[in-house]
């Protein structure tokens, strides 16, 4: 288990995350631009968490990875955002280029706020798509798993497959009048 789950972003996705991870047994700190009530700066933030979880708008998660490259260096960075209008609607690409050596995954972006408070459905756990490295695998999993939500790993580097579901949950959730309140499970035979 992780040590400290550092959350970027005092939005509702990242107090969703981060009280759940709390719930979940973690020790959790909160960085924010704006200081105070109980948050760090952004800075300070990814200095003293083992894991960063950034739950921002897209274009403030880009200026993160600029401003403050070398603090993610080797840190397991959790991407929760979602630029639904962009492609990519991940911040792999910043983090490449402005914090090199970051351990990346792109997970929590796969359901809405209400199912990362609320993840049983009928007495089971919702699904969270998620990848990252393999070697990576294991930790993502007891954090997506602390949260209450069942892991599914999609291989290495599939963010735009990550990305397809946020963008089918989008349309059921959204467009089709399905609601905020779904989410996916996966079944096998």
């Amino acid at each position: 288990m992780a040590g400290r789950i550092a959350v970027i972003g005092a939005g509702k996705v990242g107090r969703a995350v981060g009280s759940a991870l709390r719930e979940g047994g973690y020790r959790v700190v909160y960085g924010s631009r704006r200081v105070g009530e109980g948050r760090l700066a952004v800075g300070e933030a990814v200095g003293v968490g083992d894991v960063v979880v950034v739950a921002t708008p897209p274009q403030v998660a880009r200026e993160l990875a600029r401003e403050h490259g070398e603090a993610f260096a080797g840190k397991l960075v959790l991407d929760a955002t979602n630029d639904v209008l962009g492609t990519p609607a991940n911040a792999s690409a910043a983090f490449a280029e402005f914090a090199p050596g970051t351990r990346y995954a792109r997970v929590f972006n796969t359901v809405g706020t209400e199912v990362l408070v609320d993840p049983i459905f009928d007495g089971e756990a919702a699904d969270m798509f998620y990848s990252c490295a393999e070697g990576d695998r294991r930790e993502v999993e007891d954090i997506v798993n602390a949260v209450g939500l069942r892991p599914v790993y999609v291989g290495e580097q599939a963010y735009d497959i990550v990305d397809g579901v946020m963008r089918l949950w989008l349309t059921l959730a959204m467009r089709q009048g399905h609601g905020r309140n779904m989410a996916f499970r996966m079944v096998t035979r």
